[in-house]
């Protein structure tokens, strides 16, 4: 594939790169530069500019004396770098996004007095579009999409600009306007606040993907991780984890209400949740209506034996980085939290009674209707 039709990633590090450059080969076009050797053709020529967060080797740097001319990490250099790039940015309509690129995530987030390390959130705090850890081995295939989406979104932004909510639906969602539930799953799109009205703060094709990386896809929203997905066949993530692995109608079937819009292959695959819960629906509607039924018929569908989850309502548990615990959970068992960065509009988090009640941090955010359950569920004990 040549360079033009790849996307296009420029790593700044003070350190050698050709790694992360052999890394992304074949998925990305690459550029490595030194802090001091960028320039604004650089700029103009990335999707997306991966930075260092610790850069000491910066001798023209340290010899000035003007501090500000002294960026002292990648978090001020992007900064820099992002003014650069949107004054160059073809109008409005050719996007750079900025992301860290960092063995010391631990370090960032502990500048904002936090522990959480989780990457939409170090982003999110410091102005980036993503953090990626130089630990993940899955960070060459995330980068290469998240450039891959600025690439895509700068080309159908003027059209989407033109043509509001429904344009991106259909052009930068995928939205299918043929299926069954495609009218619920627009309502819920706008129930969670596209940033695409003439109320919002603005249309920009970069505040579109930040729409999508710090507010949806970490949340069930209107798409779904694997875990919020099982939640509803009743079944364990592992098993729905076997069952996509396959080639069975149960698959197939699941892949019909895969996301396939900007951004699907970036941090694992999401469903819409208006599909699944049309699915469940139908199933039950032909005769799979007690949960018994309901299962053997999944199994029927995917030819294996699929783990059940007896809860009747099971709900999808997070530890404290917000992450879904494989464990699904009944409802009598939790309780709700409010995080301060968890979107009214996704469902609730939730957190068992007993991790919460032995952590002084959840118990801070237990929603105010369900603390008197921890404080009885203590007083039974």
């Amino acid at each position: 594939m040549s360079e033009d039709t790849l996307p296009h990633i420029l790593i700044v590090d003070d350190e050698e790169t050709s790694q992360h450059e052999l890394g992304l080969d074949a998925l990305a076009a690459t550029r490595a530069r030194h802090p001091r050797d960028v320039d604004l053709s650089d700029l103009e020529w990335a999707d997306l500019v991966l930075m260092d967060f610790i850069i000491n080797n910066w001798d023209e740097r340290d010899e000035l004396e003007q501090v500000a001319l002294k960026p002292r990490n990648g978090l001020a250099l992007a900064a820099v770098l992002r003014e650069h790039a949107d004054a160059t940015n073809n109008g409005g309509h050719s996007y750079t996004a900025f992301a860290i690129h960092s063995a010391h995530i631990g370090d960032i987030s502990a500048r904002l007095h936090t522990t959480n390390r989780t990457p939409y959130v170090v982003a999110r705090l410091n102005n980036l579009e993503w953090a990626f850890d130089k630990a993940d081995t899955a960070r060459f295939a995330s980068s290469a999409a998240l450039a891959d989406a600025v690439r895509h979104v700068s080309a159908s932004w003027p059209a989407v600009d033109a043509g509001g909510i429904g344009t991106a639906t259909a052009d930068l969602l995928k939205l299918d306007a043929d299926a069954t539930w495609s009218e619920r799953a627009a309502d819920d799109v706008v129930l969670c606040q596209i940033p695409l009205s003439e109320f919002s703060a603005g249309t920009n094709g970069l505040l579109f993907l930040r729409w999508l990386l710090h507010g949806i896809m970490p949340y069930p929203t209107f798409l779904l991780a694997m875990h919020w997905v099982a939640a509803r066949l009743r079944i364990t993530p592992a098993s729905l984890r076997q069952v996509m692995e396959g080639e069975s109608e149960l698959a197939r079937d699941l892949a019909a209400c895969r996301y396939n819009g900007v951004l699907a292959t970036f941090d694992g695959p999401r469903w819409w949740r208006a599909a699944v819960d049309q699915y469940v629906w139908d199933l039950r509607a032909t005769g799979a209506r007690e949960p018994t039924q309901f299962h053997a018929e999944l199994v029927r569908r995917a030819g294996i034996s699929l783990e059940h989850v007896a809860a009747v309502s099971p709900v999808v548990c997070v530890d404290r980085e917000l992450k879904p615990r494989d464990g699904l959970c009944a409802l009598e068992a939790v309780v709700r939290l409010v995080p301060d960065l968890w979107p009214a509009y996704a469902d609730p988090a939730y957190a068992e009674v007993d991790v919460v009640r032995d952590d002084a941090d959840l118990r801070s955010i237990v929603h105010p209707l369900d603390r008197e359950r921890v404080v009885a569920l203590d007083e039974e004990e």
